[in-house]
Parts: structure tokens; C-alpha cells; sequence
């Protein structure tokens, strides 16, 4: 620049550039080096963002002055100009290709090394919009986000900035960087002259601006991950919301990505329809976990196979895939009355098998094997996400107990228990008549006391069946006492401390610690270790090897195996995580 970069020079030789209309060579050669060191002398004015930046998108608008600055200031190592169809009669490729140019040669301009970028002739993407509406802009930019090369490194940021363009082009530019998290800048200028009515560069302010949907929009989404992360599979749903139709008005996220942003879009929503379909396929698989997580197997099953494309293997528990074929299902029940005695009829015929107790399932070992796997992992999911140490407690007394039960069932059906009648003699379940071993296997199955059961496993007391004539002396094989010596064996005071306790946790709303909790889970991840490696390899040798791998499959995928699975690509990628 001619003469000395002040302020008084720097003003005049501005004035002189606007009327004698020269081309950008001269504003890059004689004015931005100075209009930015000038600048630089008050610390607020060229603030940036608290990122080295990645790749910048740009909404190029007629004038190329302030985006000029935009660059040196953020030195971005990509650019992305998004480009209306025309400017002034010029195609808008060509007018982005000549701003390209320009922004190519800062390299060489007389610049403070502080704002000089490093742009390579690739180091370019120009997007020409088909039509510059909001809606247009909104899904260019989330395209060119999405694409590999413009994933920032670990220390870097991408920035949406809003300088410059018509106000179509600007609230949809504002709209994706808010939805994405991605810092807004926008360049502002504090003096204006008055002759010309155009800023003064050396006044440019340029920094991020305040972005108030993005703290409401991201919460939301955040709020979604951390409730699937703490298994309220019902309360993610309703975060999810609905999306617009025309008969009905959206709600939640989907009602947000479903909105019209503008009337020339011709009432296309906000988000492209595969996006939308993206998070509703999202808000299938969190029904699909709220009914496996609640026990409801059967209904569970049916929406995994409602997936197109089927959903992978690693994200649907094992328990969904075994049990839902055998499992209760009262969904269709109108009346809680129908409801509840469909349920009975049901749970009952699964318990004491239907025709005969070779359809039980006590006589299907990977069944059992699911339910007793999925079971252990919800009760220390009460303990560790739900914090409920009251319902932990009383389900793993329960699943104790089942497993008791299931130890005599299969010996049952496997012919291995010694039965006793009145006078002495003994005999096997083969010997009973058909009539009799398909009541005394009701019985069993029926059977409530865990200390009866337990006594009869370690042969220590008789297991009384009454209304055959007969008694269990033995079995085969004898239960490992593996409660002994842990925190609530109580056997040494003559009574079953577990199993007492939660008889009046029960009948009482007692309190129960998580130290409790926690020692009630202890004691039932022994008793699962027992009846596996004893039980059901006895009497289905390889069973269990052959489930590995799947019976492993006990909970909800993470969230980032979920945003995979459901293609959620629109997500910024911290919330991808």
C-alpha cells in the first residue's frame, strides 16, 4: 500500500479502491495486509475460534472482501464455497472459481505471517446449490460434513461461516452449524462510510456468534444418548418424538427434522426423508429393548424381524432370538382380566410343558440357558444403572430359587432322581406311571420353598410329593454349596438368611442397601456358575461351549454401535461417541 498503514492512510486509500473499481489483485496487494494489521492491535476484533479450523464452509455472496479476511484469520487447511446458480450473470462455478483463485494467491500476498493460509489448489470444494433456499443450503452442507476428507483431526474444528451471503443462504447455513455444534462465524465491521455505504475493513470483527438452537437441539440428543445409556429405553422414545404428517403435528427431534423451513421448498422437510427414516428405525430399536429389558420376549422378537434390512446379530440380545418363539404374549388381550389369565395360562404350559413336561422349559436347555444369562445381567443393571437395590435384591432371590427348581426339573426329566414311597422302597421317575410322572413334574415345577429344595439337593432332608405317594431322597449330581462363606450365609444361625430376607422385603417395603444388593448378586453369580458348569454341562455335555458367543449377548449395544447400525451420519461427531 502506498504510504504508511495507518488508519488515516488506510481510510483514503480504501475510498480510492471503491472509486476506481480495480480488480481483488489490488484490495489483496495494497489493502488486506494493512486492513488486518490495524485490526490485530485490538485483541477482540479478530478473536477467530478456539480451534485450529479444518475445513471452513463458506456462503459466497457478491462481495469477496470480508471472506478474504474470513480466511487469513482462520487459515483453514479445506474450504468449502457454497455457491448460488448465479451473481450479477455469472455462473456461480465461475464465480466461485475466480474467489478460489484468490484465495489461492494470500499465499503469496503481503500479509503478517500471522493471517497467512496455506491453501492448495485441492485444498477446494465448490458446491453449486440446484436453488438457494434454506432447506437446499441445510442438506449441501450436511453432505460436504459427511464426507471423509472433512472429518476434523483430534485438536481441530470445522466452521460454518455466514458472511456475506443472501438471507436465504445464511439461516440455512446458521441451521446446520447449529444442529452439528460446529462454531458460526460471521464477519461484522464497525464503521461504515457514509458516501459509499460500505465498511471499512480495518473495523472487521470476526468471531463465532452466539448459537441458541444449538444448545436446545444437541441437549436433546445428548439427553437421547444418556438415556439409552442408562437403559429408559421409553423415555429416549419420547425424546425421538414423532415427525410431521399432514394429518398430525411432529413433536420432539423427528417433529424438528421433519419441519418445512420455507415455502419454496416445496414443503420438503428440513432433513432429506432418509434421514428421518434413519431415526425412526432408531426409534424401533429402543421399543424392540424397552419390551426385552421389561421381559417381553415374544413382543421383542417380533420387532427384530420386522427390521429391512435385518438388523446384525450383535445388536439383538440372545434372549429375543430364543425365548420370543416360546415366550407369553398377551398383546392382543383387550381387558386387564383377559390379559392376566392369558398370561397365566401361558407362563403355566411353558412351566409344566404342554402337551407333556418334555415341552417345558426345564427340558429346553438353551432356552433356559438365555433366560438364566439375560436374567443375571438384569439384575446387576438394577444395581448399576438403576440404583434400585430393593428390586435387584428380590430378583436374585427369585433367580435362586428358579435355579433350584430347574436342578430338580431336569434331573426329573433326566431320570436321575431316587424316589421314595411310604414303606421304604425306592424307586426312579421311569417307574411312576405316565398319569404320575406328569403330576409329580407339575409339582415340582410348582414347588416354592427354596430351603426344601436346597435340603433336598445336598441330601440332606427328603423333598416330599405328597399327592403321588413319593418323596426325592436324592439326586444326581449333589449341588456344590457355593453360598458358603459368602456375605449373606446365614445357614450357621440355623435359618437361610437370603432367602428369609426377601420373604419380608416382600410383605414389607424394607429398606435394602446396595451393600445388600451387591452381596445378593455375588451369592447369585455362583449359584449360575454352579448350575451351569455342573447341571447343564452334566446333562447336555457341550451344550454351553456351543452358545459362545451368543449367550455373551446379554445387553444393549453401545451408542456407537447403535449410531452405526442405524446410519445416524448426520449426527456431529462428538455425539456419534
Amino acid at each position: 500500500m502506498g504510504g504508511k498503514c495507518d488508519v488515516d492512510n488506510l481510510r483514503e486509500q480504501t475510498r480510492k479502491y471503491w472509486k476506481n473499481n480495480p480488480d481483488y489483485e489490488h484490495y489483496l496487494q495494497q489493502l488486506l495486509g494493512c486492513e488486518l494489521k490495524i485490526a490485530a492491535q485490538e485483541p477482540d476484533r479478530l478473536h477467530g475460534v478456539d480451534w485450529p479450523v479444518h475445513t471452513l464452509a463458506l456462503t459466497v455472496g457478491e462481495s469477496f472482501e470480508p471472506l478474504l479476511q474470513v480466511v487469513c484469520v482462520l487459515k483453514p487447511k479445506r474450504v468449502v464455497l457454497v455457491l448460488n446458480t448465479s451473481y450479477s450473470g455469472t455462473p456461480g462455478i465461475d464465480h466461485g472459481t475466480l474467489l478460489k483463485q484468490y484465495m489461492l494467491s494470500l499465499k503469496q500476498a503481503p500479509l503478517p505471517e500471522q493471517f497467512r493460509p496455506d491453501l492448495a489448489d485441492n485444498s477446494f470444494e465448490l458446491i453449486e446449490l440446484p436453488k438457494d433456499t434454506p432447506t437446499h443450503v441445510f442438506r449441501t452442507l450436511c453432505k460436504a460434513f459427511q464426507k471423509q476428507e472433512a472429518q476434523p483431526p483430534a485438536g481441530y474444528t470445522n466452521v460454518v461461516d455466514i458472511t456475506g451471503a443472501k438471507k436465504s443462504m445464511v439461516v440455512g447455513a446458521f441451521l446446520y452449524a447449529a444442529h452439528s455444534g460446529l462454531p458460526i462465524t460471521y464477519v461484522d465491521f464497525d464503521e461504515y462510510d457514509r458516501d459509499w455505504h460500505r465498511p471499512y475493513g480495518f473495523t472487521c470483527r470476526i468471531g463465532a456468534v452466539a448459537n441458541p438452537y444449538a444448545a436446545f437441539h444437541l441437549r436433546d440428543w445428548e439427553q437421547v444418548r444418556r438415556l439409552y445409556e442408562s437403559y429408559s429405553f421409553r423415555n429416549a422414545l419420547v425424546l425421538l418424538g414423532t415427525k410431521h404428517s399432514p394429518d398430525r403435528q411432529g413433536n420432539g427431534i423427528l417433529g424438528a427434522m421433519s419441519q418445512t423451513l420455507d415455502v419454496t421448498a416445496n414443503r420438503e422437510s428440513l432433513f432429506e426423508p432418509r434421514d428421518l427414516e434413519k431415526v425412526e428405525r432408531l426409534a424401533e430399536l429402543l421399543r424392540m429393548y424397552e419390551e426385552w429389558e421389561n421381559g417381553n420376549y415374544a413382543v421383542a422378537k417380533k420387532l427384530r424381524d420386522s427390521f429391512n434390512p435385518p438388523l446384525p446379530d450383535d445388536v439383538a440380545p440372545w434372549s429375543i432370538d430364543v425365548l420370543g418363539p416360546i415366550w407369553p404374549n398377551v398383546s392382543a388381550a383387550t381387558t386387564a382380566t383377559k390379559a392376566a389369565q392369558q398370561l397365566l395360562d401361558e407362563h403355566l404350559k411353558l412351566k409344566h410343558g404342554d402337551p407333556a413336561p418334555t415341552h417345558s422349559l426345564f427340558a429346553q436347555p438353551e432356552p433356559l440357558l438365555a433366560y438364566v444369562s439375560d436374567e443375571l445381567a438384569k439384575i446387576e443393571r438394577l444395581i448399576t444403572k438403576n440404583e434400585d437395590y430393593r428390586s435387584a435384591y428380590l430378583r436374585a432371590a427369585a433367580l435362586d430359587e428358579f435355579l433350584l427348581k430347574a436342578r430338580l426339573c431336569i434331573a426329573w426329566l433326566k431320570d436321575s432322581l431316587v424316589l421314595k414311597d411310604n414303606s421304604g422302597s425306592t424307586s426312579k421317575v421311569s417307574d411312576l406311571s405316565d398319569a404320575d410322572q406328569i403330576k409329580g413334574f407339575k409339582l415340582l415345577a410348582d414347588h416354592s420353598g427354596a430351603g426344601a429344595m436346597r435340603d433336598v439337593l445336598v441330601r440332606v432332608n427328603p423333598l416330599n410329593l405328597r399327592q403321588i405317594g413319593k418323596e426325592i431322597v436324592s439326586g444326581c449330581p449333589s449341588l456344590n454349596k457355593y453360598w458358603n462363606r459368602k456375605a449373606l450365609d446365614f445357614s450357621h444361625k440355623n435359618y437361610q438368611g437370603f432367602t428369609k430376607l426377601r420373604g419380608e422385603a416382600i410383605h414389607t417395603h424394607l429398606y435394602l442397601p446396595r451393600s445388600v444388593a451387591e452381596a445378593a448378586l455375588d451369592w447369585v453369580k455362583a449359584a449360575v456358575d454352579e448350575f451351569i458348569q455342573k447341571w447343564l454341562e452334566h446333562f447336555y455335555p457341550g451344550m454351553v461351549a456351543a452358545a459362545t458367543g451368543r449367550k455373551e449377548r446379554v445387553a444393549a449395544p453401545s451408542w456407537s454401535r447403535l449410531v452405526e447400525v442405524c446410519d445416524l451420519t448426520f449426527l456431529p461427531p462428538g455425539l456419534r461417541q
